[in-house]
């Protein structure tokens, strides 16, 4: 959903849940995953230090599969936040890995 899939279903969320969204907590949502990007950034850093990097990759694509299915599924504001956070967190450590270990 971060390549442009959560924008683009906006109207979408908005109908399904009865036009309880604001502008704000639509601006809100589309952060959640640079949040969980930049709040997580350091502590994947360091796992990839300490642990194999293979397992973590794997933890952090089912964890980001996981988040996805929930964000698409739920059509709840608590838990679509926390799974966009979750979301951004997992592909932390792909972006870490990535432009560092590689």
């Amino acid at each position: 959903y971060d390549g442009g899939a959560t924008p683009a279903s906006l109207d979408t969320i908005q109908a399904e849940m009865n036009h309880s969204w604001t502008t704000s907590e639509f601006g809100t949502l589309g952060a959640m995953d640079k949040i969980g990007m930049t709040v997580t950034a350091v502590i994947w850093g360091r796992a990839l230090q300490l642990c194999n990097a293979k397992v973590l990759l794997c933890i952090g694509l089912g964890l980001n599969a996981f988040s996805t299915f929930v964000f698409g599924s739920f059509r709840n504001k608590t838990m679509m936040y926390l799974a966009k956070f979750i979301m951004g967190a997992s592909q932390s450590l792909q972006g870490i890995w990535g432009t560092v270990w590689v």
